[in-house]
């Protein structure tokens, strides 16, 4: 009983889409197939199936459809939200009092269609109010205004469904994925002082002495008479750490030219560029393009280029700088410029699940109403999040930490972190949050 059936009235790339998910990624389907022939489904016998169709079967497990993934469209359509199973549910019938719609279905609403309008981002495809870096905020979010951010609620009920269907098909083998866990590094900085330029680093000492900055004067002396490392460059502390877990780290290097948000060192500069080949020889390597390529392809790739004659290897990973990123048009740019994943899935201000899915899945295009040449890998959890936008104490940010690693856990997710270089230096704001990442490090890699 390998085979998993479902019958639809009409075919959609909407239903091939959500239920390939659903069953074949989340629950581990060995093989589905989806089928109009209403002949062919009803004379299947001794095998798992689904009807998701308005017409009612005896003894099939009926989910009843709510039609949003029958359309080609986008359409003007903000759900509300309500509690069933104690997890936040929509699409139910329009109208609810006609309880003949409602009859016989195993849920009193449509659960793929929900899964579809969340992992899609279909929100982010209407008109929202941007925020000053002209992105999608998190407070803007269902998740977020219905208090369920934080849970992967695609999984949680992908894994209902699947209680359902064993009531019906005890037999039934689902091949769930297992729980993973991938720790993510920017390189936004390499270098706090050093390599930086005597134009730079002068006007920053200055400054540093106008504002009474007395930490940053210190540490930029120390650093300049060699006295101590370049607090950023800790990168030996990075390999450490991970090698102590046996974790495989993915770093993302800005290679962008100088800007008000892009401020790495020069791409030319020889140290950068060694840092850059040592580290891609070691571990895997992706770009992070800088915050005014968002605005062009062209410099999208030309950054590229730029990494891969460094590294001398192909570049298939990115993450966008300051997470800037705008539906549909990021993506169909890295597509075009050969990225086959991204990373760029989640909110700057809050932790949580941007799509309501703890693990990658491929994009669909709603415009095109298709699914694209992209696999989005959404990450959970990040240093700036914890630190800087909730503005948490360590210990406050491993708590916070450990609630969303469990949770991913829980559901056999794939848990990504986001962490900086700059976030390990043991200075300024950052004083104490090498243990908030070792931490995390520890929750993370346990079996469970």
């Amino acid at each position: 009983m390998d085979i998993f059936f479902v019958y639809t009235t009409k075919a959609s790339p909407r239903i091939d889409y959500i239920f390939d998910l659903i069953f074949r990624r989340i629950l581990g389907v060995k093989q589905l197939e989806i089928t109009q022939d209403l002949h062919c489904f009803t004379q299947k016998n001794n095998v798992a199936k689904i009807n998701y169709s308005p017409r009612f079967m005896v003894d099939i497990p009926f989910f009843r459809p709510h039609g949003l993934l029958e359309q080609t469209d986008i359409q003007y359509i903000r759900p509300s939200f309500a509690l069933h199973k104690g997890l936040a549910a929509s699409f139910y019938a329009e109208d609810t009092k006609d309880n003949t719609k409602l009859a016989n279905s195993l849920l009193p609403f449509d659960p793929f269609a929900l899964c579809f309008y969340l992992v899609s981002r279909y929100e982010e495809y209407l008109d929202f109010k941007e925020d000053k870096h002209g992105r999608f905020s998190a407070t803007s979010s269902l998740a977020y205004q219905y208090n369920f951010l934080e849970q992967p609620l695609v999984n949680l009920w992908a894994l209902e469904i699947k209680k359902l269907i064993l009531s019906y098909y005890p037999r039934f083998q689902f091949r769930s994925t297992s729980y993973q866990f991938q720790p993510t590094l920017d390189i936004d900085h390499a270098y706090a002082f050093l390599k930086k330029g005597w134009w730079r680093q002068t006007g920053a000492f200055f400054r540093n002495l106008k504002n009474k900055d007395t930490e940053s004067l210190s540490l930029q002396l120390k650093t300049g008479l060699r006295l101590q490392q370049d607090p950023y460059f800790c990168f030996d502390y990075i390999s450490h750490i991970h090698q102590q877990y046996s974790l495989n780290p993915i770093f993302f290097w800005l290679i962008g030219d100088y800007g008000t948000y892009d401020k790495n060192i020069s791409h030319n500069n020889k140290y950068f560029r060694q840092l850059v080949h040592l580290h891609a020889q070691q571990y895997p390597c992706g770009i992070h393009p800088s915050y005014r390529s968002n605005q062009s392809q062209d410099l999208l790739d030309k950054e590229i280029h730029r990494l891969e004659k460094i590294t001398k290897l192909r570049t298939f990973r990115s993450r966008q700088h300051f997470l800037k990123l705008k539906l549909p048009t990021s993506y169909r740019r890295l597509i075009n410029l050969g990225i086959q994943q991204d990373y760029s899935m989640g909110y700057a201000s809050q932790p949580g699940f941007r799509a309501s899915i703890a693990q990658s899945f491929p994009w669909f295009d709603l415009e095109q109403n298709k699914v694209q040449g992209l696999e989005i890998i959404p990450f959970q959890l990040m240093d700036v999040t914890l630190n800087t936008y909730l503005e948490l104490t360590p210990d406050k940010a491993i708590e916070s930490a450990i609630k969303i690693i469990k949770t991913t856990r829980n559901v056999n997710g794939h848990l990504v972190s986001i962490w900086h270089n700059s976030s390990l230096c043991e200075a300024w704001q950052w004083k104490g949050w090498r243990r908030v990442y070792e931490a995390l490090l520890a929750e993370a890699t346990k079996t469970s």
